[in-house]
C-alpha cells in the first residue's frame, strides 16, 4: 500500500466507475491507492468475464446457485490464482500482471518543488469576493447548461433495465446513452468580451455549474454566474480584495 507498481505496455485496465476496459497503451509506474479482492462476491468480478460467460455468471449470482466451473477456471488462469487487484487514480489491474517499482525519480525530485508550488495562490484562490479583474485579450465566452432531455431519457433506459445488477446497469445505460448521442449537459455561448474589460467577483466560489467552480459577479452592470474554467484562459487579477 502507497508503494510503486509497474503497468507494463498491453496490461489489461479497468476503469473503477464508468468506461470500457482496456490494454495500457505506455509502460507506466503508479501509486498503489488501494488494494482489494476480486472474487465472486465482488461487482469487479463480472469485468474479467468474457461476453459469452457474464449472462450465465450473472444467472448464477442472482439464483445464489453455484458458479459454473468454467468460469472460475477461467478466471482462475487470467488471475494466475491470486485474486487481488491494485487500484490507482481512477483505473486498476490484476496485482498479478503488476510488478513492484521502486519510487520514481522524478516523484522524489519533484517532492519540494511541489511543496513550494502549493504555497503559491492560483487565480481560482485570488478570485475571492471583492476582488477586480480584467479581461486579456477578446474572448467568446462559454458555459454549461443542463440538458433536460438527458433525465427523461436515462429515466426510461434504466426502467428497462431493472433486473441488472445496479453496477452492470450503469454501464448499460452509460453505453446507450452515448450511443444515442445524448449529453449531460449543453454547451452554450454567453456573449463576446473585448480586451481590457473588468469585472468584479460578487460573492464566493460555489461548486454546481456542470461539476465544475460557478463564480457569480457584477459585469456590464449585472449578476451573471459562469464556471471558473470558462473565464480563467483570459483573465487576470487588477486588484486583491
Amino acid at each position: 500500500m502507497n508503494g510503486y507498481v509497474r503497468v507494463a505496455k498491453g496490461t489489461m485496465v479497468y476503469p473503477t466507475g464508468d468506461g470500457v476496459e482496456a490494454p495500457s497503451t505506455r509502460d507506466q509506474v503508479v501509486k498503489v491507492a488501494k488494494i482489494f479482492d476480486v472474487d465472486v462476491k465482488s461487482h469487479s468480478f463480472y469485468l474479467l468475464l468474457p461476453d459469452e460467460m457474464r449472462l450465465r455468471y450473472f444467472e448464477a449470482n442472482g439464483s445464489k446457485r453455484p458458479i459454473d466451473s468454467d468460469i472460475l477456471e477461467f478466471t482462475d488462469r487470467l488471475t494466475k490464482g491470486d485474486y487481488r487487484a491494485v487500484e490507482w487514480s481512477t483505473k486498476w489491474a490484476l496485482i498479478a500482471n503488476l510488478q513492484p517499482a521502486e519510487t520514481p525519480a522524478r516523484a522524489k525530485a519533484g517532492k519540494k518543488a511541489e511543496a513550494t508550488e502549493k504555497k503559491l495562490p492560483t487565480k481560482q484562490h485570488q478570485m475571492v469576493t471583492g476582488s477586480m479583474w480584467r479581461f486579456t485579450e477578446d474572448a467568446e465566452l462559454r458555459y454549461k447548461v443542463r440538458n433536460p432531455a438527458y433525465a427523461a431519457m436515462r429515466d426510461d433506459i434504466e426502467s428497462g433495465l431493472r433486473q441488472l445488477p445496479s453496477y452492470v446497469r450503469t454501464q448499460t445505460v452509460e453505453a446507450k446513452l452515448s450511443e444515442l448521442g445524448v449529453i449531460d449537459h449543453l454547451d452554450e455561448p454567453w456573449g463576446p468580451v473585448k480586451a481590457g474589460e473588468t469585472f468584479s467577483v460578487r460573492s464566493k466560489l460555489t461548486s454546481g455549474f456542470a461539476g465544475g467552480q460557478d463564480v457569480p459577479m457584477l459585469f456590464r452592470g449585472e449578476k451573471f454566474t459562469l464556471p471558473y474554467a470558462s473565464l480563467e484562459p483570459f483573465v487576470e487579477l487588477v486588484t486583491e480584495r
